[in-house]
């Protein structure tokens, strides 16, 4: 507007002064009007523009200049041009002919500082696109440029540009002019908030656990997580944003969670629990001899727990879980039970198996006994294991069974019976014995008996007063020895001799014995009458009856050859072929055994399990393995067990022992090789109350078969304990049978060693199983297993556990 106002004025006063004649104008000045342009005293102009003006008045003709390269200027008749530059500031002069001139102060750029519309601080995320920002002020050229293209990428149009998240991190973006003006915009490509995760400050885990699924969000979106003790706590990662924790051992550690920008969160970690080790077992336990406590449960600590005993011959220790436990008194004494985590802290359990009471008996401390005569008596309180001894064995036996005391006179004298339980209780009862007639003295001999040459029967003396003296009438036929109330008569030769006993009094018994003649046991083995056996195997037999010494020979020793001992022979399998083993008594008397050997190695003949002991009632169930079928099964006592069948056809096959009377029989099993294997299996009174049955079992560490007893008697639901979970597993299946498994040690192999630690070869360990029915009621098995060698003592190569 002030340039349209310039130019009227003069184009005004042009006129004028044309009308006038241009009168009153200066000397060469035609126009009468002084030099002017149509330009403002201040312009603004931008790099590059170019701007044109009119010049008038003074003298044509026109010239002008600019002070500085900010703004160059041209004049073409009365048209003045001003073209802008880089930026900056010029003066241009403009001059007439006559010398006048005009100024015109110009400034190159908008006139105002640099800004634009973006902000000072941006959040992106990876792939988004800003909003477009303007840039205006400064010297109207603009460049945009990034700091860190590979995290945020610029793009501009002039005067307004907009910015894209590439990758996380942070990039500053420059906004620069032509005149030095520059504004900065700092991007962080992310969430767009603090870093963050959803664990709580406190991640509590087990150890061998694993927590809840935590999720990271916030910082740069590009996470690591590290633990400060990886054997304590490692961390899973389950994505990009997700993870967890892995407990890997009771203890401490730190998981810090870091975006790409350096920003991080800690956690911390427990592996185990906040909660200081626990058990429900009170401090002292007091639980009867093959009595059962309730059933315990461990928390806190580390939550990986062990549990044992300082004498399992006092207690011993059954677990189902690793935090549930019951303990079960073995015999009268006192142990304690330690319960242990992973991290070393421990809680001791003081144990008392049988009663608190003090030892008592209900004999006085002073009782007087009959020779011959016998009083009984009740004994109680203590660690209700009982032990009992006499002074003098020659005046008073003292015998405890179970509670029941009973002192027997044996002559006239006095004695001190001295009752111990197995602890420190211990009870003096003075004993006199003589102030009647005693027993007559007697002998279990019969007035006339046979003996067989070389053998050597004994018998009891009772009765009288001892101690007591035996003489033979002729020992060069028969020998008579007495030690205690043990008579031994030992034929030398064939012949007749009369044995007298006498007591302490001098009261006589004879006895007439008879060497050689009369009635004796023909010769006998326990060998069948053929043999059949695999090169290098061998079976052993004993030999009986007859008129000792043996003797066993050989056929062909290149096929079978013999070894003998004072009663009973092994037979050796050399190679191939057929052998006939002769055994004759010192009277010639002979038994003819057939014996093939054949060249197929045949692999050892096997019963499961082993010795088992059982109630009187209870079926038991074998099963064979190995050996080359068929199987003959022998019972050498059928009035203590019934064995069916006596003949199995295949490997793998079972058979069964119904135990009829209180006893113990041995079962042996034949197969067509003539390899043996014998099992002992034992038959106690019937109760019923719980059992289990069999309650005593041996089986060999090789052994990784599944085994399952049955239980009797209670009243189920019932429960499992064992005292060993690395080599036991224990479960109810079928309602009442107790299944026996591989435990965590995935085999049975394991070193025999006793209390101290010390290897012993070859010996047995004992694994206590336990059930509990609904109402408390318990009832346990002795699962025993025999060291075969299997495992390394030193090396502890095969993996193999100690057992005690």
């Amino acid at each position: 507007m002030t340039k349209l106002i310039r130019a009227f004025f003069a184009m005004t006063v042009l006129l004028m002064l044309s009308a006038c004649g241009g009168g009153g104008g200066s000397a060469g000045n035609t126009s009468g009007v002084a030099l002017f342009t149509s330009a403002a005293d201040k312009i603004i102009i931008a790099p590059g523009e170019i701007q044109t003006y009119n010049v008038g008045g003074g003298v044509p003709n026109y010239t002008a200049t600019s002070s500085s390269g900010a703004a160059s200027v041209s004049v073409s008749g009365k048209t003045l041009t001003i073209t802008g530059g880089g930026g900056g500031t010029a003066t241009i002069t403009v001059v007439d002919a006559s010398g006048a001139r005009v100024t015109i102060e110009a400034t190159v750029g908008s006139g105002v500082d640099l800004f634009t519309s973006a902000p000072e601080k941006l959040n992106l995320g990876i792939g988004q696109v800003s909003t477009t920002f303007t840039i205006g002020g400064g010297s109207r050229i603009y460049t945009v440029a990034s700091g860190n293209r590979q995290v945020v990428a610029v793009t501009q149009n002039g005067s307004q540009f907009y910015l894209t998240g590439v990758a996380v991190g942070v990039s500053t973006v420059t906004i620069n002019d032509t005149l030095g003006g520059s504004k900065k915009v700092e991007v962080t490509v992310g969430s767009g908030a603090e870093l963050y995760t959803t664990a709580p400050s406190t991640v509590v885990v087990s150890v061998g656990g694993t927590s809840s699924t935590y999720q990271i969000g916030g910082g740069s979106e590009i996470y690591s997580l590290t633990s400060s003790d990886r054997s304590v706590a490692t961390v899973l990662t389950v994505s990009p944003k997700e993870f967890a924790i892995v407990g890997q051992a009771g203890g401490k550690a730190v998981v810090t969670v870091t975006d790409s920008l350096g920003k991080s969160v800690k956690l911390d970690i427990v592996v185990g629990s906040l909660v200081d080790l626990f058990t429900t077992a009170p401090s002292l336990v007091t639980v009867g001899v093959g009595a059962t406590s309730a059933v315990y449960t461990i928390g806190g600590g580390s939550q990986i727990y062990a549990v044992s005993s300082s004498d399992k011959r006092i207690a011993t220790v059954g677990q189902t879980t690793s935090k549930e436990f019951i303990i079960t008194g073995q015999t009268g004494g006192k142990a304690v039970v330690t319960v242990k985590d992973s991290l070393g802290k421990e809680i001791k359990i003081d144990v008392v198996v049988g009663t608190v009471d003090a030892l008592f008996s209900t004999a006085a401390s002073e009782v007087t006994v009959e020779v011959g005569g016998a009083n009984a008596y009740k004994v109680g309180g203590g660690t209700t294991v009982y032990t009992v001894g006499s002074s003098n064995i020659a005046v008073a036996k003292a015998t405890l069974t179970g509670n029941d005391l009973v002192i027997t006179g044996v002559s006239t004298g006095k004695a001190t019976v001295i009752v111990r339980d197995s602890t420190t209780g211990i009870l003096s009862i003075n004993v006199t014995v003589g102030t009647g007639t005693p027993t007559p003295l007697f002998t279990t001999a019969s007035s006339d008996v046979v003996i067989a040459p070389s053998t050597s029967p004994t018998f009891t003396i009772g009765g009288g007063r001892a101690p007591y003296l035996v003489s033979s009438s002729n020992t060069s036929v028969l020998t008579a020895t007495v030690s205690g109330s043990t008579l031994t008569l030992s034929g030398v030769a064939v012949g007749s001799a009369k044995v007298t006993v006498t007591d302490s009094s001098g009261t006589p018994l004879t006895i007439n014995a008879t060497v050689g003649s009369g009635t004796v046991v023909p010769l006998f083995t326990t060998a069948p009458s053929s043999i059949t056996l695999a090169s290098g195997s061998s079976a052993s037999y004993s030999i009986g009856g007859g008129t000792a010494p043996y003797s066993v020979a050989s056929s062909n020793s290149g096929v079978a050859s013999v070894s003998s001992t004072a009663g009973g022979f092994t037979v050796n399998g050399v190679a191939a072929g057929a052998a006939e083993i002769v055994i004759r008594d010192s009277l010639g008397a002979p038994v003819n055994i057939a014996v093939t050997v054949s060249s197929v190695a045949n692999t050892a003949v096997n019963i499961l399990p082993g010795d088992s002991t059982g109630a009187v009632g209870d079926t038991l169930v074998f099963k064979i393995s190995g050996g080359s079928p068929n199987y003959t099964i022998t019972n050498n006592n059928p009035s203590i067990a019934t064995v069916s069948p006596t003949s199995i056809s295949t490997t793998g096959g079972t058979f069964t022992a119904k135990l009829l009377n209180v006893g113990a029989t041995l079962v042996t099993i034949v197969d067509s090789q003539g390899q043996t294997k014998s099992i002992t299996i034992t038959a106690t009174a019937a109760s019923s109350l719980l059992r289990i049955s069999p309650n005593t079992l041996l089986v060999a560490e090789e052994s990784t078969n599944t085994i399952d007893l049955s239980i009797y008697g209670g009243t189920p639901p019932y429960r499992a304990f064992t005292s060993d979970l690395n080599l036991s597993s224990v479960s109810i299946v079928s309602t009442s049978t107790l299944r026996i498994g591989l435990g965590s040690t995935g085999n049975r192999c394991f070193i025999s060693v006793d209390e101290s630690g010390t290897y012993k070869p070859l010996g047995i360990g004992t694994i206590t199983l336990t059930v509990l029915d609904s109402l408390g009621a318990s009832a346990t098995a002795l699962f025993n297993l025999k060291d075969n060698g299997m495992g390394d003592p030193i090396t502890g190569v095969g993996g193999c556990t100690p057992i005690p």
